[in-house]
C-alpha cells in the first residue's frame, strides 16, 4: 500500500478542490481543513484510530472528497479492518476514477480477502469498453456531453450560413462527428446512472458473515461470506439486504453486515 506521507500534498489539493463545490462559510471551511490536516497528522504518527475517528467527522459533516475516503481506506487498513478500506477505496474510485493509489491499494487488498468466486472473465471488447466508461465520473461526463453538444450545433449553424460549399461540408462533418461524440458520453453517463439506481454494490465489513435463505435469524444458511468480499444488493427489508455473487449465489445477509456503495 501506498504510504499516506508520499501523497499528503496531492490529497490535500484534492480535499481542497472537493471543498470549493460545497457552500461553506470561512470559518466552516478553515476548521474542515484543520481537522484534515489534524487526521492526517495522527497518520502519519501511527495513531490509525484517530485518524479514523478524525475522517469519519468530516464525512459527518457532509464532505464527500475522495482524497477523504483514500485517507480513511489507509487508516483502516493499517487496523486490519480488511472490508472497510476496500470499501473506502471503492468510493475514492467513484470520485477519482483515475486514482492509481486507490486502484493499486485495491489489488492488494483482493489478495487478502478469504472468499474465491470462481466466474469466467468476461470478454475483452466488454472490459475494454468497460475501463473506458469509468475512466470519468457522471459530472464530467454529464459536462463533457454538454459541451459537444453545443459544439455539434455551432458546426451545424456554420454549415447553414456557410457561403463557401468548401467550409460547409468541413463544417457539416465536424458537427456530425462531435454529435457522434456527445452521443457517446451520454450514452456513458446514462449507464452510470443506471448503474447507480439499478446495478448497486456492497462490500462485506463483518470478518464473517452467514447468508440466510430469507430475511430473518430464523431462515436457513445457505453459504457463508467474509470480510472484503463484493456483493450485488438485489433488494432489501427491515434490517436485511438481498444479495448475490457473481457465480450466481443469493440469499440475505443483515444490513450491519454490508456497506452499500
Amino acid at each position: 500500500m501506498r504510504p499516506l506521507a508520499r501523497s499528503t500534498v496531492l490529497r490535500t489539493l484534492q480535499f481542497m478542490i472537493g471543498l470549493a463545490a460545497i457552500d461553506l462559510t470561512a470559518a466552516p471551511r478553515e476548521s474542515i481543513t484543520h481537522l484534515f490536516a489534524e487526521a492526517n497528522t495522527c497518520y502519519q504518527k501511527g495513531d490509525y484510530a484517530n485518524a479514523e475517528r478524525l475522517y469519519l467527522q468530516l464525512l459527518d459533516k457532509g464532505i464527500d472528497s475522495g482524497a477523504l475516503y483514500y485517507n480513511l481506506g489507509n487508516a483502516c487498513f493499517k487496523q486490519k479492518k480488511l472490508g472497510d478500506a476496500i470499501y473506502c477505496w471503492k468510493k475514492t474510485l467513484q470520485k477519482l476514477p483515475a486514482d492509481a493509489d486507490a486502484r493499486e491499494n485495491l489489488d492488494l487488498a483482493s489478495l487478502l480477502v478469504v472468499d474465491r468466486v470462481e466466474v469466467p472473465p468476461d470478454p475483452v471488447p466488454l472490459r475494454w469498453m468497460d475501463g473506458m466508461v469509468h475512466r470519468l465520473t457522471m459530472s464530467q461526463d454529464g459536462w463533457i456531453a454538454a459541451l459537444l453538444f453545443a459544439a455539434a450545433n455551432f458546426l451545424f449553424s456554420c454549415y447553414l450560413i456557410s457561403r463557401h460549399p468548401r467550409w460547409a461540408i468541413r463544417s457539416l462533418v465536424a458537427s456530425f462527428g462531435t454529435a457522434c461524440l456527445a452521443v457517446l458520453f451520454g450514452c456513458s453517463l446514462a449507464w452510470k446512472a443506471y448503474e447507480r439506481n439499478y446495478r448497486l454494490e456492497g462490500v462485506v465489513v463483518e470478518q464473517k458473515a452467514d447468508v440466510r435463505s430469507g430475511p430473518g435469524g430464523d431462515n436457513v444458511t445457505v453459504f457463508t461470506v467474509h470480510e472484503g468480499i463484493l456483493l450485488r444488493v438485489r433488494g432489501e427489508t427491515v434490517g436485511w439486504y438481498q444479495v448475490s455473487l457473481p457465480n450466481g449465489w443469493s440469499g440475505w445477509l443483515p444490513r450491519n453486515s454490508v456497506r452499500v456503495l
